[in-house]
């Protein structure tokens, strides 16, 4: 999925989204223990519909990312072109998971829904 990016709850705790920035969310494949893991640890002991966990446990995805940002678009191919952009170099200090390096996005098109 594509998201709009926004700073954090601690700063912007109206959850408004950026006019001008974005982020491609690669999701993983989820397991029950997983989930609730992740629902104790992360989400405040919110729970994950039983729909949506099938959905993370067979499609994959970010559980700890729904409700707190706007999606406004999907990767339809070219999926190892984000793989390879998931792979590069981040940095660990304050700006945590920035690559390293640039990337550039040098072609994209938009697929209108039928």
């Amino acid at each position: 999925m594509i998201a709009a990016a926004r700073e954090g709850d601690d700063v912007n705790p109206q959850k408004a989204s950026s006019g001008s920035q974005f982020y491609i969310v690669q999701g993983k494949v989820w397991t029950d223990g997983g989930l609730d893991t992740l629902e104790i640890k992360r989400l405040n002991g919110r729970k994950i519909p039983q729909e949506q966990r099938a959905a993370y446990k067979t499609v994959g995805g970010s559980p700890h990312l729904d409700q707190n940002y706007t999606v406004f678009g999907e990767v339809i191919e070219g999926l190892p072109v984000i793989d390879s952009i998931a792979a590069v170099a981040t940095s660990k200090g304050k700006d945590k998971d920035r690559p390293l390096k640039d990337v550039v996005i040098r072609k994209a098109r938009l697929v209108k829904r039928q």
